[in-house]
């Protein structure tokens, strides 16, 4: 039996980095706001597939990720271990760019934001269907413990990070690459018992900078790289004593498949103890190192996309293009990991993260349309999901990113309410109006 729907005036499904900004948005701005998050905490990869730290708020010169996702971050740091292995990273901004994630910590947070702005949440809660008529959200059906009930929301925003929603409410989506693969998946894990300064000691000597190249290429050298990786290793020291690895890939993945998601799982678990192995036989300060925690979920880099009003694409992050309608800038370079093990991979695509970095100080424009899945009415989307084709979503798919998109779909939505209208019909001269008020970086 489904229970009587609830109605709200915003309704965000997913919890991540996306899903939260625009909860908050949605909330300061005047919206009666749910979000709907299938753990038992927000933050999405970063504290339920343990990433071991945030990609860059900055272009190496000034923030670019500023308003909720700053705020968020400046939160975090002030009850978090400083890491002595971020104070100076070449070309980056100290204390913005790759801050390690304390998951614990970072839940206390979104927590306590979540609370302050007035929005109800659901854990432990998933979508399980839509209702959609006239390309216009009636309902959406969640279940959880207490069985399945229905909720009516004024405007809904997709940040499911597979855009569930969207799917379900017979949207136009895109996924993968013609094949139908998408990027391998990492299950990232935090070791203890880690020599802190003894690494440091060594990655100072040896110029490391939060990924084991030197580690990586000494292992290859000798024949004995953990089988099937094609990736160095990032690590990040996120409190004294302990590390967190972002190593390891599952290939062939299919994240919209259950029985697909759970071979992965097991696949990735299985690899610890040769990854652990590596560690402890080729990082200065690992050598007596135990696991001590995996991610409660294998972490995921690329599902579905929707097909929105506007596609970015690969042209318009090498001219870092800039659009009228821009939410928001980042500059993130194209980091497209293999979605089979057996890739013959040219060596120019080996080396795109590094080939597609752009100088300090430029960026790419995020246009508002890409937030808009076409016919839709009343949905929105943010995070990985938005219209975007492959190469540049591994730029965009990032978690800053993500909560810029997430801010404003948030405060999209909000003014939707206010003035009775659709998404596509607000001006977005008014839209970053609004965001430029509330601390987004947008230029004028």
């Amino acid at each position: 039996m489904i229970r009587n729907m609830k109605e709200y005036d915003v309704i965000v499904a997913g919890g991540g980095t996306a899903g939260c900004a625009a909860a908050i948005a949605a909330a300061r701005n005047g919206a009666k706001t749910l979000l709907v998050e299938s753990a038992g905490y927000l933050g999405g990869m970063a504290t339920n597939a343990a990433v071991p730290a945030f990609c860059p708020f900055t272009n190496g010169k000034e923030l670019l990720i500023r308003g909720i996702g700053l705020e968020i971050l400046e939160r975090l740091k002030k009850i978090c271990y400083v890491s002595p292995f971020y104070d100076e990273k070449p070309d980056r901004i100290r204390d913005f760019d790759w801050v390690p994630v304390d998951a614990e910590a970072l839940k206390l947070v979104l927590d306590e934001m979540i609370t302050e702005n007035g929005i109800q949440v659901l854990y432990h809660t998933t979508v399980i269907d839509v209702e959609c008529a006239d390309n216009r959200i009636q309902s959406l059906t969640l279940h959880n413990k207490s069985g399945a009930c229905r909720v009516k929301g004024r405007i809904v925003i997709d940040c499911s990070g597979d855009a569930d929603v969207a799917a379900m409410a017979g949207f136009p989506c895109e996924f993968g690459d013609e094949d139908g693969l998408v990027q391998s998946a990492t299950l990232c894990f935090k070791i203890g018992n880690f020599n802190v300064g003894r690494f440091m000691k060594y990655a100072e000597e040896v110029s490391e900078t939060g990924n084991l190249t030197v580690a990586c290429s000494t292992a290859k050298a000798a024949g004995d790289f953990p089988e099937g990786e094609q990736k160095v290793a990032g690590i990040a020291i996120y409190a004294d004593g302990m590390a967190s690895l972002n190593f390891g890939h599952v290939y062939r993945i299919n994240p919209l498949n259950g029985e697909d998601l759970t071979r992965a799982e097991i696949e990735a678990r299985r690899k610890l103890p040769e990854l652990m192995r590596f560690l402890r036989k080729y990082v200065p300060g690992a050598e007596h190192a135990v696991l001590a925690s995996s991610g409660p979920h294998i972490g995921l880099r690329e599902s579905r996309r929707i097909v929105g009003e506007y596609q970015m694409t690969v042209d318009d992050y090498y001219r870092r293009a800039d659009f009228p309608d821009a939410i928001a800038y980042y500059s993130y370079p194209i980091d497209l990991h293999a979605a089979k093990q057996d890739l013959e991979e040219s060596e120019e695509a080996k080396q795109l993260y590094h080939t597609s970095k752009y100088r300090n100080g430029e960026a790419y424009a995020i246009p508002y349309r890409s937030l808009l899945p076409k016919k839709a009415k009343n949905l929105l989307a943010a995070g990985r999901i938005i219209s975007a084709d492959r190469a540049i979503l591994a730029s965009v798919r990032v978690m800053p990113a993500c909560f810029a998109t997430g801010q404003a779909a948030g405060t999209a939505a909000a003014l939707c309410c206010k003035e009775g209208k659709n998404p596509y019909e607000i001006s977005p001269e008014e839209l970053r109006t609004v965001l430029k008020h509330q601390g987004v970086y947008l230029r004028s």
